[in-house]
């Protein structure tokens, strides 16, 4: 293999190459060093290669060349190094010795990739990972110690005399009541995993979600004692094919969102709107609104507005997930006069993505 060509490798490597001398002294520096740390080589060559190493990491360098003037190969060495901007790196460096004619190491020749990014983000997966841990923990915490302590004082109950069957139904209720929230929980953390995993199906059948939204509607404020101001048709034209049961459920969750942020004496608005290509399914509340700093990250696996929001905020990622399977869209904006408006479209035409999953129980 020619010099020439062996420099065109290095010239067009996007990885830093960097060339020193036992004592440091820089003396090549290829364009991929140039774009990470960058410096041009006319700034560099001559100088030492302790100007990128940060301050407060004064015994690394010297135990480096140390181990290179005995001959040792250091691979896939993980630290930090400062830019010319001043700009903190992660880098992975893999240093070798370089030795003339007789054996004799001379030099070292450095390969370092800039994994700024992917450390960031496996920081980030290690927070959301904690965050989850800690949130789950909480939420399951919860309804157990419900269950288990119904169920204990069931038990004692159960060997007395005269326990009437009020008292028992009463108990199974609350029991009842937790085992419902830990399945919900559970379903929800699985429903997160398949979407991830591409293995959530799609049920899709012809569906007026016109008609489904408002008696939704009406199941909601019954049961909540909340006032939900319907507007627009009292169904579709034409009925569209989604999955009903996926499609109630992203209703509930903003429908709920609206209940349980909205002051009790205001009305949630519910407006519903049939256009020549796709139905829209507004809901608006008069509550304190979102930030707009915030209204992308309430979509994130995890995210909640407050430490004092109940729940393990996957509601509106599973909702936005499940509305991009039908090749719909789930949005927030502020709504005018004060509140948040949560707002689900669907096209007429069918543009739900094939989905590869095998079924709920796979």
């Amino acid at each position: 293999m020619s010099p020439e060509y062996l420099a065109a490798i290095v010239d067009s490597s996007d990885d830093a190459i960097i060339g020193k001398t036992l004592d440091g002294t820089i003396i090549s520096w290829n364009p991929g060093a140039q774009r990470i740390y960058g410096y041009t080589a006319e700034e560099v060559v001559g100088q030492p290669i302790a100007i990128l190493v940060p301050r407060d990491r004064p015994n690394e360098l010297p135990a480096i060349l140390e181990r290179l003037r005995r001959g040792e190969r250091i691979s896939h060495y993980r630290t930090e190094r400062i830019r010319k901007d001043g700009k903190r790196l992660t880098i992975s460096v893999t240093i070798s010795p370089v030795r003339d004619s007789a054996g004799t190491v001379v030099g070292a020749s450095a390969i370092a990739r800039d994994i700024t990014e992917q450390e960031q983000a496996v920081q980030k997966a290690l927070r959301t990972r904690d965050e989850f841990i800690s949130i789950a923990t909480h939420e399951l915490r919860t309804p157990l110690t419900i269950v288990f302590a119904r169920l204990q004082l069931l038990e004692r109950r159960i060997g007395r005399p005269g326990y009437e069957h009020d008292g028992l139904r009463n108990d199974l209720a609350i029991v009842r009541k937790g085992a419902d929230k830990l399945r919900s929980l559970v379903d929800r953390l699985m429903d997160v995993s398949r979407i991830r995993s591409g293995r959530i199906d799609l049920d899709l059948a012809p569906t007026d979600v016109i008609t489904l939204a408002r008696n939704l509607a009406l199941e909601l404020a019954e049961t909540t004692g909340r006032e939900i101001a319907v507007q627009g048709p009292a169904s579709s034209r034409d009925p569209v094919r989604v999955d009903p049961v996926r499609i109630e459920e992203v209703l509930t969750n903003i429908i709920d969102n609206a209940i349980k942020y909205a002051p009790a004496d205001k009305p949630i608005d519910l407006e519903l709107a049939d256009e020549p290509t796709r139905i829209r399914v507004a809901v608006s509340d008069r509550g304190p609104g979102i930030p707009a700093e915030d209204r992308d990250r309430i979509f994130e696996p995890f995210h909640r507005l407050s430490t004092q929001t109940r729940g393990v905020g996957l509601g509106l990622h599973i909702a936005r997930e499940i509305m991009n399977l039908h090749g719909g869209s789930l949005t927030v904006a502020e709504r005018p006069g004060g509140g948040t408006t949560f707002a689900i479209t669907l096209p007429k035409k069918s543009t739900s993505r094939p989905t590869t999953g095998l079924g709920a129980d796979s």
